[in-house]
């Protein structure tokens, strides 16, 4: 198989949106996966490690990689321990049971 014809992500997630019970959870951790990206893309503008980032912020490592993999909501403690030790800044919206980011700063 040629690589121009592998599916882009994209493609394989809208697939996968078919099934009633991937997409409730999809959805549902869009708010930690927008965090998750937050979170990466940071470290890498700072060329920090997890341990390194978790020192900054005042977490365990382990803490900031499931942080990453965006399997659970944050917690709104961790969202304000980001915010403080980085600066970055999580505009939240929260209404008929969902959490989203409204803006990213």
């Amino acid at each position: 198989m040629k690589l121009s014809e592998l599916k882009t992500l994209g493609q394989v997630i809208e697939e996968h949106r078919q099934d009633p019970e991937f997409r409730e959870e999809w959805d549902a951790l869009a708010f930690a996966r927008k965090v998750a990206n937050q979170v990466i893309a940071y470290r890498v503008e700072h060329g920090l490690t997890q341990r390194a980032f978790a020192e900054q912020v005042g977490l365990k490592q382990p803490a900031v990689a499931r942080l990453e993999i965006a399997e659970t909501q944050p917690r709104l403690e961790t969202l304000a321990k980001l915010s403080k030790a980085t600066g970055l800044t999580f505009d939240l919206h929260v209404a008929n049971g969902a959490v989203e980011i409204v803006q990213v700063a």
